[in-house]
């Protein structure tokens, strides 16, 4: 368990949403920040830095030039789309594996090995509910989280078996409000979260990731109302979790999203971005 008044730490996706809301958390904890945010030039920047090893290289150096050893890594920088999978741009696709889950492995690997020397660190993993249970029209966004929160899990499991201190954990937020791809249903489309999910706050996805550093839990989901009980009954019975979305018409906001879209023209070649810049303060 991380005292966290101690610790260094890079944080991704830092310039909005659940990232701007995570580094005053943290920063109001005591924790020494380097922050990373996204590019305002939009997703084809983001790309290209986010999945480039070496512009990952460069934010470690940095930090650690700054801070000294990082021993707290928060992944939290991340794009997102609602569309048709077929019409999606092949460059859109790749991003997501290079954003979502290709740049939270390899800073990790960038950062394990001084963290296990010191027999001290934490690796934090935003996904989303979207990596437990399928989400209709968002293929690689859902392929990259339930990527991430297998990574998250084998990686734990090895530094448990290693006996090692450093430790690991993920978070999976329902539709968080004033964030991200919900923020995009809501205004500017009027789009509302099924009512059966509900919405969460940002202030309470900062919240629950100290508690998993503080407390050293293994996957927290946070979501607007219990959620819990379904993930479970959907990796236990699949087809029966299919029925029951669909006669709770679950995928609804999802698909009037991706028609919207369509519609306006950005359904096939445009993602929301939160990744990483040159930028760290």
């Amino acid at each position: 368990m991380l005292d966290l008044g101690k610790s260094r730490a890079i944080l991704t996706g830092a310039s909005r949403g659940i990232g701007a809301v995570l580094a005053d958390a943290l920063a109001a904890r005591g924790v020494d920040l380097v922050l990373a945010a996204r590019s305002e030039a939009g997703l084809d920047e983001v790309r290209a830095k986010v999945g480039r090893r070496e512009q990952l290289e460069r934010l470690v150096d940095f930090a650690q030039q700054k801070l000294g050893s990082v021993d707290l890594l928060v992944n939290n920088a991340a794009i997102e789309q609602m569309g048709y999978y077929e019409e999606m741009d092949l460059g859109v696709i790749e991003s997501f594996v290079a954003v979502n889950l290709t740049a939270p492995m390899l800073l990790t690997r960038m950062l394990l090995p001084s963290m296990l020397v010191a027999n001290r660190g934490h690796i934090v993993n935003i996904a989303s509910l979207a990596g437990l249970a399928p989400t209709a029209f968002g293929e690689p966004y859902s392929a990259t989280k339930h990527g991430l929160v297998g990574f998250t899990r084998a990686l734990r499991a090895t530094l448990q078996t290693r006996g090692s201190l450093v430790s690991a954990s993920v978070i999976c937020p329902g539709f968080v409000s004033d964030a991200g791809m919900y923020h995009e249903m809501n205004v500017q489309h009027g789009i509302v979260a099924p009512p059966q999910l509900g919405t969460c706050t940002p202030e309470a996805v900062a919240q629950a990731s100290l508690r998993a550093i503080e407390r050293d839990e293994p996957e927290v989901v946070v979501n607007g109302k219990p959620i819990r009980h379904l993930v479970v009954l959907g990796v236990a019975f699949p087809r029966l979790m299919e029925r029951i979305a669909k006669k709770l018409d679950a995928h609804k906001a999802f698909h009037v999203l991706a028609k919207k879209r369509k519609a306006a023209g950005a359904g096939a070649g445009e993602a929301l971005a939160s990744g990483i810049s040159a930028n760290a303060s």
